[in-house]
């Protein structure tokens, strides 16, 4: 959200790309980095993406969609240099999209967390549990709950209802996502979604089959009196006390509706990343072409290899150099306090400055901040405030964010 961005003082674009999974629905997950940076006057794109085993196909999404939206970007704030931002999985995108598509010029990048595991690395036995059970939930994509194999030819059934083909759990997990939007959206759900949630659950032979209609049609009359006497007061009244939020909900679903997605391309062969790390490494070494480059690690990440990258960079440096003499290649590593989920540990920025000011006693009735009141002790509690809540470290790293940009104009 780039509501309170002046025009005239719109300092960069940075598409922000968020961790795995949560990467799905960035402006929830980061929520309070992403407006903190907004209210520096930097134009933030947060971008989603759905987390795949095949890095290329979400690079091309990503850029897909941040070209979309890039002409009206420039019609409304003018050129602007576009600075990647991207936090675990989402910094090893960037490494990709400026190393492996030249046609996507990134001006500099804020790499966070960066992270670039093998999945056998990144997943606890992923080949001894993981893999074999996400194989099993796929089971057969193309069965119901009950096969025809089930039932004689006169519908009587012939195996005492053990099924020899086990149905898709993912299958039913996205029907079940899709009943979980419709209710999001405090709508009953559409009569094609009912007939084909009947057909998957029903058996296709046997004395039940014949229950089931081949369209289920509620009728207008019945579907718009349960939708004004029952599903509209209880929406009405979870919004009025703030229990049901439609675009909080959206994004959860977005987050969730990865998971049979992954789930699927492990039951179809998926054991490691395209391109593996290997590969990434290479890439990077020899083909990265951001001109400045932030890295940024947290003392308590066990996952951070912030290090490896800085490296592969340096060398890419060296390559850069010789092709291109004069072009100035800079690389800079801070170390903050925190952990791996330190940039999603934080409340929205509305809410924080609530928070702080309740728990400091800062600001008075007004809610005024430390910049209107002058008050250094009130920024010390405040301060404190953040520590004892975990998000301390959200707002160093937004400050690091800032003090980089700044400093190279961007």
């Amino acid at each position: 959200n780039n509501n309170n961005i002046n025009n005239n003082t719109t300092k960069s674009t940075p598409p922000f790309l968020g961790g795995a999974l949560v990467g799905a629905a960035p402006d929830l997950s980061y929520r309070y980095l992403l407006e903190k940076l907004a209210s520096q006057n930097f134009l933030i794109v947060a971008t989603p993406y759905r987390l795949s085993f095949d890095y290329i196909r979400t690079c091309d999404d990503i850029i897909g969609r941040f070209e979309r939206v890039a002409p009206h970007l420039a019609r409304s704030y003018g050129a602007l240099p576009v600075v990647g931002v991207g936090h675990s999985c989402g910094a090893l995108l960037q490494v990709l999209i400026t190393s492996l598509f030249p046609d996507t010029p990134r001006a500099a990048n804020a790499l966070i967390s960066y992270n670039n595991k093998n999945v056998k690395d990144a997943v606890p036995f992923f080949e001894e549990v993981v893999a074999p059970l996400f194989v099993g939930l796929a089971g057969d994509r193309n069965v119901t709950l009950h096969h025809e194999s089930d039932y004689s030819s006169e519908g009587n059934s012939i195996n005492s209802g053990i099924n020899y083909d086990i149905p898709s759990s993912t299958v039913a997990m996205n029907y079940a996502l899709k009943l979980g939007r419709q209710a999001a959206q405090g709508q009953l759900p559409p009569d094609d979604l009912l007939t084909e949630i009947a057909k998957f659950t029903a058996p296709k032979k046997g004395p039940l089959s014949t229950l089931v209609p081949d369209k289920i049609i509620v009728p207008p009359t019945l579907r718009t009196t349960i939708q004004q006497t029952l599903v509209d007061p209880i929406v009405q009244a979870q919004r009025e006390v703030g229990i049901l939020s439609l675009p909080m909900l959206d994004q959860t679903l977005d987050v969730m509706e990865q998971i049979p997605s992954l789930i699927d391309e492990v039951a179809d062969g998926a054991r490691d990343f395209n391109p593996p790390p290997s590969s990434v490494r290479a890439a990077a070494r020899k083909a990265y072409r951001a001109r400045r480059t932030l890295l940024i690690q947290y003392r308590d990440d066990g996952l951070d290899e912030s290090e490896l990258i800085e490296s592969l960079l340096g060398e890419a440096k060296n390559v850069m150099r010789m092709k291109r003499p004069m072009v100035e290649f800079e690389i800079e590593r801070t170390t903050l306090d925190g952990f791996h989920a330190t940039p999603c540990l934080a409340p929205p920025l509305e809410v924080a400055t609530q928070i702080e000011n309740v728990l400091s006693g800062a600001g008075g009735r007004g809610g005024d901040d430390n910049e209107n009141s002058g008050s250094g002790g009130d920024e010390e509690k405040k301060t404190t405030v953040r520590e004892n809540l975990r998000y301390k470290g959200a707002d160093e790293t937004v400050e690091e964010l800032v003090r980089w940009m700044d400093e190279g104009n961007l």
